[in-house]
């Protein structure tokens, strides 16, 4: 429900090549968007022509080289971003850098930001009532005669 437009609104503020709701891998895939959901608390209300709202709550992650991520990207690409596209998040512990993450191995860095998105669209389930079935009829097999 929320998904697709959470996906959109952070691909198009942090622009990178490929941003997923799929699990980081032990191979550390660089300069993605690992998009962490932790709780969703959706409703869906019949009043006002239906709404379909949600409370999200997760973590963006980024692995990559310290040269190619300083600090300040993820504040730089929210402040650049348009206020439609940041209207319903807000963003907190930004930049945090995972000292103690596995990553480290490999000489990469783990870095993180918290938000929360506040969901609201327009729920329009089907509705209608059915007034006519057609059933095609098709000729049984002739009975054996002999």
């Amino acid at each position: 429900m929320f998904r697709k437009d959470l996906m959109r609104r952070l691909e198009a503020i942090f622009q990178l090549d490929k941003t997923t709701m799929l699990a980081s891998s032990e191979a550390y895939e660089q300069d993605t968007l690992f998009v962490e959901i932790l709780s969703s608390r959706s409703r869906v209300s019949g009043a006002n022509g239906g709404r379909e709202t949600a409370k999200v709550t997760g973590n963006i992650v980024i692995f990559s080289q310290d040269d190619r991520l300083p600090y300040g990207f993820f504040t730089k690409r929210i402040e650049q971003a348009s206020a439609e596209l940041t209207k319903p998040l807000f963003f907190f512990d930004i930049d945090v850098d995972d000292v103690g993450s596995p990553a480290r191995t490999q000489n990469l860095h783990e870095r993180r930001t918290s938000f929360i998105f506040l969901y609201d669209s327009q729920y329009d389930p089907d509705r209608g009532s059915l007034t006519n079935v057609t059933f095609p009829i098709f000729d049984s097999p002739t009975t054996n005669k002999g």
